[in-house]
């Protein structure tokens, strides 16, 4: 039976993972999107540091890191015991010949002792530690029992086939001679006769075979794919935060009064990326998305999981259409497939995709969205409409009128420039936003940066009535059309002027000035005020007295997680306290957003718990006097939320350029 069947068997098997596979990634090659064949040693770089070692995952949740790393690491480390079970199909006697055999069946040894207790730790924790973002699955439970019977039944056969040789030849065999629990198990069975040991050598070496191809075929029916597609996905994968929203080519689609030519968001399954599909096969499950998400947190119906298992239900039951060139059948993703409360309620704090461990995406594909429920549909939230008027005619949310927006810096005695001399006198042009212009609470933080500016010697000046909204917030609420309409207004004002250095308070500002302006032409320095404050004070230009304790800080999402900026806060703030500054439980990578961005704060909260309320509620759990942000929208979210709980009179909310003024020495 030896040849026949094992050739048998790996036939079948092989047939049926590609079949089942190419059911997937059949889908995957039918969708188009952007090439991303570029910068291929960063890409493979990224491969080896979070693909083979794990970095990421481990760096995110140390224990189940190291569990998921080791069964990793297992995995391929017993591919050669694999392929020398395929030999012993054809030939019995077949070992790896010489020093090379024996270091193996040492290493093979404690390579599958350590993959039993990583597996018994992931039994462990689905079935007695729980973690709320680990749902139940009855697949995860079949795959980690098929793993352990691999490695048992490995055991086992070694065990019997050392022992048939030990009564064979009088000792076991040179191979065995550094292994470790194979021998032990030989020493067990010694009292066995010859027949018995074959018979056991034979039902544990095709148990092991039948398993293991029975894990093979089950690979590509359920979320264990990731063990085909993970690498792919990562070598693929964008590599950096999602802090840009897919440009729509707004001119030609004004061309083209029907829009066909045109892509225009995501209305169908047809118009997702190659990407998005491969993201949805390779999606683990494990969970990780929801540890700081606010919506899972406060009870809204989004966690990019469910959004993945939604998308590949979808794909695989439209799969003929979607292959086969159906498209105009396809169902609209929403509301039929993601509901418009799922898509409306997410932030885009951008925590799933700094979270996941393979870098799965998931802002793009909803920016995409909304550009499509916006653009094309006319349909989005109620409150939404009143923000895009008054952002169209007078370039602020709140309708206010634009030539306004300086009398915020009345009596600071501060340049409002106008020509391209005035900029020319001026170490950074203070961009102030629509925020700081506007909302009282957010004027005060302009203040105190002009006052730290101005002890620091620095020269800063403002545009006054001639700054307009960089169009942050409706471009993440899927308006691009008018996006670029005050993107090209405001590039066309700072170019004019010859601006080259822009500083500002606004987390939202500082990432589409940063990031997004340079595609319409606006390239420029952009710093935020608390890297400007923390290097201030480093060249000894701000000498500060610190006067404030039990300061926690909350980190903006589009400061930290979309820039990559977690120390310059941290130092200006260290330098304002006469204590060491407190820390949220979730905090950096994993900070919780406040619930301001992607235009939720222009939206009604009306699903599950107010986020910056549980966020307020975060914060009390370390008992701080105060809580300090870098970002004025975070700002008035959390003085919302200190107020709902009545703590104002105990926790002031400020901002690190106020803790700073109020800490400087005297002259």
């Amino acid at each position: 039976m030896g040849r026949i069947g094992i050739t048998v068997m790996l036939a079948a098997a092989f047939a049926a993972f590609s079949v089942l596979a190419w059911r997937k990634l059949a889908i995957v090659f039918a969708l188009s999107g952007e090439s991303r064949w570029d910068n291929a040693s960063a890409r493979l770089w990224r491969v080896a540091r979070n693909g083979f070692l794990q970095s990421r995952m481990i760096r995110g949740e140390r224990k189940p890191g190291i569990m998921h790393a080791v069964i990793f690491t297992g995995f391929l480390a017993l591919l050669a015991r694999k392929l020398q079970l395929i030999v012993i199909g054809y030939d019995a006697t077949f070992v790896y010949p010489g020093a090379f055999g024996v270091a193996f069946a040492c290493l093979k040894d404690w390579v599958e002792v350590a993959v039993l207790l990583a597996v018994g730790y992931a039994f462990f924790r689905r079935l007695v530690q729980k973690p709320a973002r680990l749902e139940r699955n009855g697949e995860a439970l079949v795959i980690l029992s098929l793993i352990a019977a691999i490695m048992i039944t490995d055991f086992l056969f070694d065990g019997f086939r050392y022992a048939l040789g030990a009564s064979n030849n009088g000792g076991i065999a040179d191979e065995a001679r550094y292994a470790v629990v194979g021998p032990a198990i030989a020493r067990g069975l010694a009292g066995l006769t010859a027949p018995m040991l074959h018979m056991g050598e034979h039902l544990f070496y095709w148990t092991q075979v039948a398993t293991v191809l029975t894990f093979l075929v089950l690979l590509p029916t359920g979320e264990h794919f990731h063990i085909v597609t993970a690498l792919p996905a990562l070598y693929f994968a964008v590599g950096t935060a999602s802090n840009r929203v897919p440009t729509v080519d707004i001119d030609k689609l004004m061309e083209n009064a029907d829009g066909d030519d045109v892509p225009v968001g995501v209305r169908t399954a047809a118009d997702l990326h190659w990407k998005d599909a491969l993201d949805a096969f390779t999606c683990t499950e494990c969970g990780r998305c929801k540890d700081a998400c606010p919506t899972f947190i406060t009870g809204k119906p989004l966690a990019l999981k469910w959004v993945f298992d939604d998308l590949k239900r979808h794909l695989l039951a439209e799969r003929s259409r979607i292959v086969d060139s159906g498209a105009d059948l396809l169902p609209a993703i929403v509301p039929a497939i993601i509901p418009e409360e799922t898509l409306w309620a997410c932030t885009t704090c951008g925590y799933c995709e700094a979270a996941c461990p393979i870098e799965l995406e998931h802002l793009p594909r909803f920016y995409r969205l909304r550009q499509q429920q916006v653009l094309i549909e006319g349909k989005f939230p109620r409150e939404l409409k009143a923000v895009f008027d008054a952002y169209e005619v007078q370039s602020n949310p709140w309708a206010f009128p634009a030539e306004q927006r300086g009398d915020w810096a009345k009596g600071l005695a501060l340049p409002v420039v106008s020509t391209a001399e005035e900029i020319e006198d001026l170490d950074w042009l203070f961009y102030v936003g629509s925020a700081q212009s506007f909302d009282p609470r957010a004027q005060q933080i302009a203040r105190a940066f002009v006052g730290v500016m101005r002890r620091a010697s620095v020269r800063i000046g403002i545009l006054g009535a001639a700054e307009t909204s960089t169009g942050e917030s409706v471009r993440r609420a899927g308006n691009e059309m008018l996006f670029q309409l005050l993107a090209k207004n405001l590039v066309a004002t700072l170019n004019h002027l010859g601006v080259t250095r822009i500083v500002t308070c606004d987390p939202h500002a500082f990432n589409t000035l940063r990031n997004e302006y340079p595609e319409f032409g606006g390239h420029y320095e952009v710093i935020h005020h608390t890297q400007l404050i923390a290097q201030l004070i480093e060249r000894g230009r701000l000498t500060l007295a610190p006067a404030f304790e039990k300061v926690i800080y909350h980190e903006p999402c589009y400061l930290g997680r979309h820039n990559g900026e977690y120390e310059a806060p941290r130092r200006a703030l260290r330098a304002a306290c006469s204590d060491v500054p407190l820390e949220f439980a979730l905090a950096r990578n994993k900070a919780m957003c406040c619930g301001a961005g992607g235009a939720r704060m222009w939206m009604d909260e009306k699903i599950g718990r107010r986020i910056n309320v549980t966020r307020v509620e975060q914060a009390l759990t370390r008992s701080p006097t105060t809580i300090a942000t870098a970002c004025p929208y975070c700002a008035v979210m959390l003085q919302d939320g200190v107020n709902a709980l009545g703590q104002a009179d105990n926790v002031k909310i400020r901002d690190i350029a106020e803790l700073v003024g109020e800490s400087l020495a005297a002259d």
